[in-house]
């Protein structure tokens, strides 16, 4: 079993809902084009791969192959900070799609390999590589006005469109109904791990995690171009640390993620408006010995807003992004800062950007990672301000440009970052994309250094920090 289909919600939409899709390679053009945006798609996984029958009856297949990579370097900081770091990952997906269509009923089936090699270095060179695959199955039926559908299997999954809470490959299931009115019902359940690694049993086992939760939906209705409201329940299973012990000691977490989405339609000239709110609620319970508990209970929000417009061939986007900060880490036990399961945000610059990622040593948890370092959530962190402007110029047809400059509060300190972002897209085969920018952070550090003990500290000052980053997708 695919974990537990646990919450059950309504959704508004023109077709089936869906998350699950396999051109997460080109996930960096999407964002560049949609204001960071990498927007869910409201079908299912077989139209997601732009996958035709015409409504024709009969035996349907297709295909399609993708690869990619990404890559990042930077340097500066305190030996302290151990900014000094790079990172690649290259990967190729390939899916082969057949369908069944006869009358009201067809069965779909999806299946492929998946292959990622990542490298990157920190204090020594680690090389690790994954053998995956994706195979989806689903079922549609049409019962009067109302369409109904079951997929389930192991494939790429996104729950959010600005990848502030789940982005990655996950073992699910879900169940829907849609009312030709447009009204729809939704079930979804994932299983997953944090690390990338190959298919082996181990996937299921007790490190695994788990999310349950649905979406309200609705688009292009009254002020608003798409909007969403979800929740979802992300566990941490209770497993065991060391069996041997009596009683045996163990680990737990359960959390309540909340939130609403919104990208307004066009008004005044062409300008839009969007806005994420995620509000999570719950609590982590560890156990080390037979008389001692630690329970951390969670109460954080993040914010993203965004105002942008394209006057020709220029884009302007206003926007800033807020989580809330932990004020006692690790001194109570509240632990009020934000993280997500798996968050891949693409906004303000993505992964260009080194105040989003904020990719140095940390005392305290983080609230983002490096699609190299993805681990499990924490939540004592000191939360992050984050408010840019972006400034974007399409220079040829396939060419565009875009300038960002952000400036950041945050556990790090107070700060300015500059990023110069250059994105090529090919139209022809193979279709894709290349993508480079650079990124130069000066910051202000709020940090202490400890020169003896306490009450011997001074503050690191001034700190300067590059960051290089590349990305790459094709499909052939």
């Amino acid at each position: 079993m695919i974990g537990l289909f646990g919450v059950l919600m309504s959704s508004f939409s023109n077709s089936l809902l869906s998350e699950s899709y396999s051109d997460y390679q080109m996930d960096d053009l999407k964002a560049t084009k949609d204001w960071g945006r990498v927007k869910v798609a409201t079908q299912t996984r077989w139209k997601s791969n732009a996958f035709s029958s015409d409504g024709n009856t009969g035996f349907h297949s297709n295909h399609r192959v993708f690869s990619g990579g990404q890559f990042f370097s930077q340097r500066g900081g305190s030996e302290n900070d151990e900014g000094r770091k790079y990172s690649g990952l290259v990967g190729a997906n390939a899916i082969a799609g057949f369908r069944y269509e006869q009358s009201n009923h067809a069965f779909s089936l999806i299946l492929g390999p998946r292959l990622q090699a990542v490298e990157s270095r920190k204090f020594e060179k680690e090389i690790t590589s994954v053998w995956d695959s994706e195979a989806i199955s689903s079922y549609e039926t049409q019962l009067s006005r109302f369409k109904l559908a079951v997929e389930g299997g192991r494939g790429w999954q996104r729950l959010d469109s600005y990848g502030f809470l789940f982005n990655g490959m996950a073992n699910y299931g879900q169940f829907q109904i849609v009312d030709t009115s447009g009204f729809s019902l939704a079930l979804h359940s994932l299983s997953f791990k944090h690390r990338e690694e190959s298919l082996k049993p181990s996937a299921w086992n007790h490190d695994r995690k788990e999310v349950v939760g649905g979406a309200i939906r609705s688009s292009d209705l009254l002020f608003w171009e798409n909007l969403q409201f979800f929740h979802y329940i992300y566990r941490e299973p209770n497993h065991s640390n060391d069996p041997s012990q009596i009683p045996t000691a163990y680990e737990f977490g359960h959390f309540n993620y909340s939130g609403i989405e919104l990208r307004s339609i066009k008004f005044y000239e062409g300008f839009q408006f969007d806005l994420s709110i995620i509000r999570v609620t719950g609590l982590r319970k560890a156990r080390t010995a037979p008389w001692t508990e630690v329970i951390q209970d969670t109460n954080a929000t993040l914010a993203y807003a965004s105002l942008h417009a394209s006057f020709g061939l220029t884009h302007w986007n206003l926007s800033g992004l807020f989580s809330s900060k932990d004020q006692n880490a690790r001194l109570d036990k509240s632990s009020n800062g934000f993280a997500a399961p798996l968050a891949e945000p693409r906004v303000m610059g993505g992964y260009s950007s080194f105040f989003l990622y904020q990719s140095v040593y940390f005392p305290n948890d983080k609230i983002f990672f490096e699609f190299s370092e993805r681990k499990v959530p924490g939540f004592e962190n000191k939360g992050q301000r984050l408010f840019g402007i972006q400034f974007g110029y399409d220079i040829r047809n396939n060419l565009r440009g875009d300038i960002f400059l952000n400036r950041n509060s945050s556990e790090l300190g107070n700060g300015i970052e500059g990023i110069l972002k250059i994105t090529h897209r090919f139209d022809s085969w193979p279709k894709g994309f290349i993508l480079g920018s650079i990124c130069y952070a000066y910051l202000n550090s709020d940090r202490k250094t400890i020169l003896i003990s306490e009450p011997f500290t001074q503050l690191e000052g001034n700190k300067e920090f590059l960051r290089i980053y590349l990305s790459a997708g094709l499909e052939f």
